[in-house]
């Protein structure tokens, strides 16, 4: 019998078009994937990849065997789906990887819905970056992914993972109580001379930092870390610097020079600093029952999110 974890493998050669694309799209490395197609090729005897060109790319047979691997994942999706609505009620296992911004807000407001809707349905929660949980949620290890895409900086989805967009909310400068803009709302470039609290090095969310003050025509004046928005408005609050938070990590405030415990929150005019906030799953997967109510209640619980900040 061919394994479909390794045929999800091939899949994803076939539609990133070589070993080191689809190595990027499944955050696995290139010889992982080349053991996978290897031992695919010697279980069929035929070679599915032409490793002669500066990209290896599927033979005749390889493609042929994708396009089995296309219709062979769908059905399992769709078996799965129909098994799930056998019996009483709904019941099961839902794996879910969030940001933590969702983890704290959306997440939970939904798990509280489902506990009358659906008692019995059971989610594994792993927190995680967009970057990796897109990735896993394509080779299917986890079922839904909650993440967010920045204005200026846009994602290329994996191949059969669908997007269902939830709100979209503004970034924020918070800054110290005593702060001398009183807001409430600034352009970047009166911040330039201010000492800025990133995100995590490397993160998505400090690359959007760092563009926006390019974009202001500045580098900004970097003095600390951290992944953590709450750590990072306990530095504000004490002084230390100045940060980018999304409305959502600041609940029940819309800005507009808003004082919470020692730290103002204003608007930034230019240049804007949007998210999109949004829950993805494999194409064919709304079909089953229990990501469908998943689904569902985490939507629900968006709209209350979702008027403009």
């Amino acid at each position: 019998m061919l394994d479909v974890r390794r045929l999800r493998v091939l899949l994803a050669v076939a539609e990133h078009g070589g070993i080191a694309a689809a190595a990027r799209a499944l955050t696995f490395t290139p010889p992982a994937v080349s053991q996978h197609v290897a031992a695919l090729e010697r279980q069929l005897g035929v070679s599915l990849v032409d490793r002669g060109g500066r990209t290896a790319r599927l033979t005749a047979a390889g493609q042929r065997l994708a396009g089995h691997a296309r219709q062979v994942l769908a059905g399992l999706e769709a078996a799965e789906a129909d098994m799930a609505h056998l019996g009483d009620g709904l019941r099961g296992t839902v794996a879910v990887g969030t940001i933590a911004t969702l983890g704290q807000t959306l997440l939970p407001a939904a798990m509280a819905a489902l506990r009358d809707t659906a008692p019995e349905l059971d989610l594994r929660v792993e927190e995680c970056e967009p970057e990796d949980g897109l990735p896993v949620l394509a080779r299917g290890d986890l079922d839904v992914v909650l993440g967010c895409e920045y204005t200026l900086l846009p994602a290329r989805s994996p191949a059969h993972v669908e997007r269902v967009d939830l709100f979209t909310e503004a970034l924020l400068v918070a800054v110290p109580a005593g702060h001398r803009l009183a807001g409430p709302e600034v352009d970047l470039a009166d911040l330039r001379d201010e000492r800025w609290i990133a995100p995590s090095a490397g993160s998505a969310c400090e690359t959007i930092l760092r563009r926006s003050c390019a974009l202001a025509g500045y580098d900004p004046h970097v003095v600390a870390h951290c992944g953590d928005f709450a750590v990072a408005t306990a530095l504000v609050r004490a002084g230390h610097g100045i940060t980018l938070l999304p409305s959502v990590a600041t609940p029940g405030l819309d800005g507009g020079g808003v004082r919470l415990l020692g730290v103002r929150l204003l608007g930034v005019r230019r240049p804007g600093v949007h998210r999109t906030l949004y829950a993805a799953i494999r194409r064919g997967t709304r079909r089953h029952p229990l990501v469908g109510c998943l689904l569902n209640a985490v939507t629900t619980a968006a709209e209350r999110y979702a008027a403009p900040s």
